[in-house]
């Protein structure tokens, strides 16, 4: 029995190529937004843990401020002012409507006098701190390196915080503010100045401190890429408290913030914050493209409620993946328009004749009796 021969169809071969182009497409893009995924999960990962970082690095911020505080308090001059007799209580309001408007001798006893000048020297080591003040145990004005604040503070709520706080309480940290008449926007720590027989409360020392000093220190060396940067918060509206655009600094909103406050209560560390659009005071819309965020609360400061956020946008989060993305399209449209042209290519070939008809080979060949005589067309 003869042995069978086969032979490949490139027709078939072809047909069956073109049925698995589609498919091979097809699943290549569902890797590809797997991978997509995969990729915004792994960066908002990384940002909650920097985020965290980050928590750390602005406690330790506070922690060096209240040490500096405490060294200072140690100085003899301050704690010799301190137990000097108490100015009379019934002065307090005349002294208070002085201090208000001005009075040049009172600025001379507080602003002018050698401990303010101590003080001067002091907060010029610290290019952050704004204003140093001494308070004395009945919450009045002992000395300070400027005129601001109240004269009589008994009460403000620092006062009220380290006057009837624990004795082992470290110090009291207010809210980032904007004094009146101002444009910089300080950190109010108070630390309170105990005697060390029985710990009662001998007076305080009050600092403020430049917000973008903190920036500068803890929120500024955190950048990812182009558009990743950090940002502090306040947790009950998402005011902006610190970040790299000063003018938008207790003054705007972060945007989309309730989608953070709803991811905190679920628990998660890492939210994919949609596109927000914004109108300013001048009517312009303002764009705020879809963004990678990772957070975490400040949690270890008492008094104050802190988040900080570390965002960046989604389109240079996941950049290399639609980078890969748009290669294997432009792969897959060469390969196709290549299948193509040579299909078209190899099917005209296999319809032409091996020997052209002009020839008459074939005929030379042909058994004499086979070939036509030229007495048939006649």
């Amino acid at each position: 029995m003869e042995k069978r021969h086969y032979e490949l169809d490139t027709r078939v071969l072809a047909v069956f190529f073109f049925v698995a182009i589609p498919f091979l497409a097809v699943g290549a893009l569902i890797v590809i937004n797997v991978a997509r995924a995969s990729l915004e999960t792994a960066v908002g990962d990384s940002f909650e843990q920097r985020a965290l970082e980050l928590k750390l690095n602005v406690e330790g911020y506070v922690a060096d401020q209240f040490l500096f505080l405490r060294q200072l308090s140690l100085d003899p001059g301050l704690r010799t002012a301190l137990a000097a007799p108490a100015r009379k209580i019934e002065d307090d309001k005349k002294h208070e409507q002085a201090w208000a408007a001005g009075d040049a001798d009172l600025q001379r006893t507080i602003v002018g006098s050698p401990l303010a000048g101590r003080l001067r020297e002091v907060a010029q080591i610290h290019p952050g701190i704004k204003m140093l003040q001494l308070i004395d145990q009945n919450g009045r004005l002992v000395a300070s390196t400027a005129r601001g604040g109240r004269f009589a503070n008994q009460d403000t709520n620092f006062f009220r915080g380290i006057s009837g706080g624990p004795v082992e309480q470290a110090g009291y940290v207010g809210d980032i503010q904007r004094p009146p008449n101002s444009t910089t926007a300080v950190l109010e720590l108070v630390y309170p100045i105990r005697d060390a027989s029985d710990g009662h409360l001998m007076g305080a020392l009050r600092s403020m401190v430049d917000a973008f000093d903190l920036y500068n220190h803890v929120l500024a060396p955190v950048r990812v890429g182009s558009t990743g940067r950090a940002v502090l918060l306040r947790s009950e509206d998402g005011l902006i408290l610190a970040s790299d655009d000063n003018r938008s600094v207790l003054s705007d909103l972060f945007p989309a913030y309730p989608v953070i406050q709803a991811a905190q209560v679920v628990r998660e560390g890492h939210w994919l914050l949609p596109e927000v659009k914004t109108k300013d005071a001048a009517g312009q819309t303002t764009r705020e493209p879809k963004r990678v965020a990772g957070y975490c609360a400040v949690d270890k400061i008492p008094g104050v409620h802190w988040t900080l956020v570390i965002q960046q946008d989604l389109d240079e989060a996941i950049a290399p993946v639609r980078g890969i993305t748009w290669s294997l399209l432009l792969h897959f449209v060469a390969v196709f328009a290549v299948s193509i042209v040579l299909a078209f290519y190899f099917s005209f070939k296999l319809e032409t004749p091996v020997i052209e008809d002009d020839l008459h080979l074939h005929e030379e060949h042909l058994p004499q009796a086979w070939r036509p005589t030229g007495t048939e067309g006649s």
